[in-house]
């Protein structure tokens, strides 16, 4: 399957969201392995890869390692917030002369905390339509394609949800990616799911779901409901063989072993996963984000729960890498008193 998305062409239409501080190098390596068509990068300052001043210095550390690409990723698409046109427009100019090659800029319209909200970032932004226009404009100035992320617009907003989207495209958005909450819902409750079909409807092709994409059957709905495309988030972290199972039922080719996972692909995959993230970033960081991580991984299987309390006591990535490397043991142990139980 070859599909064209948002002005790309892409091997499938299961996206992998943006997620700050979880969608580093080695887990959009991990998802491309699990069949993304595409990745982000982490929800990245515009204010922050200018913090040299004005810019001439190059964007801070930290930062700049966010706009890394590893070998064997899917392709990238950067992700940028900031409060205003000119903020974002330079911290854009500057991420393209560091990283160059992604292949669409991101826009973040989405993010609901505070401490972007304060910016007039993210999800702010649904409350200055103008200015938000004004960025998808200056953005495709680049010759890139646009893609900005909002949320379903609150009734104080000067703008439906549906204006809003309107707007964006017309200023030059090649794929608006819709998530069903509001910003005061941030991530609890449910998502209105019927809201990106409706939007796909009057704008076909052009609108990306978000939201509550914890199943293939929603991802699916989705789709069938004219989406061009999906975009799990925290599904895919609590069950990264969603992913694969969602390109099975759209008659994608998948390797067979993801659709059924032996526990020694899970454990390859996620020792694999840590070691990246070890030598990538921070053994430190290793431990944090594989503890993220395995309960996904290893969803479904007898005594995930047991393996979760205990990885939660160990501090460093080598004693967490030799315990799930012993696992096999320890679900085998599990499965034995599961029978005897019945």
């Amino acid at each position: 399957m070859t599909v064209t998305i948002g002005g790309l062409r892409l091997s499938n239409p299961v996206l992998l969201a943006p997620m700050a501080g979880i969608t580093i190098p080695p887990l959009r390596r991990l998802f491309a392995r699990l069949g993304a068509g595409a990745t982000h990068t982490e929800m990245i300052s515009c204010a922050g890869l200018l913090a040299g001043g004005d810019g001439s210095k190059g964007p801070a550390t930290k930062t700049e390692r966010m706009l890394s690409v590893m070998e064997g990723e899917a392709p990238v698409v950067l992700q940028l917030f900031a409060g205003d046109e000119e903020t974002l427009y330079r911290g854009a100019s500057l991420a393209l002369e560091v990283r160059p090659g992604f292949p669409a800029l991101g826009i973040n319209m989405a993010c609901p905390m505070p401490k972007v909200l304060k910016k007039g970032a993210g999800s702010r932004l649904l409350d200055r339509p103008e200015t938000a226009f004004g960025m998808v404009r200056r953005m495709a100035g680049f010759g890139m394609p646009v893609w900005p992320k909002i949320r379903k617009s609150p009734p104080s907003a000067p703008l439906s949800t549906e204006a809003f989207c309107e707007g964006l495209l017309n200023a030059g958005a090649a794929l608006v990616t819709v998530h069903g909450r509001t910003p005061a819902q941030r991530y609890e409750g449910e998502a209105d799911v019927s809201l990106p079909v409706t939007l796909a409807r009057l704008f076909p092709g052009r609108i990306c779901a978000s939201g509550d994409i914890f199943s293939v059957e929603q991802a699916i709905e989705y789709l069938d409901g004219g989406c061009s495309a999906v975009m799990p988030a925290r599904g895919a972290i609590a069950d990264p063989f969603l992913v694969p199972r969602i390109l099975a039922r759209l008659g994608c080719d998948v390797v067979a072993e993801l659709l059924d996972p032996s526990l020694e692909m899970r454990i390859e995959m996620l020792t694999g996963f840590g070691d990246d993230v070890s030598s990538e970033a921070d053994p430190r960081i290793a431990c944090l984000m594989v503890k993220r991580l395995l309960p996904g991984m290893f969803k479904g299987r007898p005594g995930v729960g047991a393996l979760r309390r205990a990885a939660a006591t160990v501090l460093s990535w080598d004693d967490l890498r030799e315990m799930i490397m012993e696992s096999e043991g320890f679900f085998e142990r599990r499965e034995f008193h599961s029978g005897c139980a019945e």
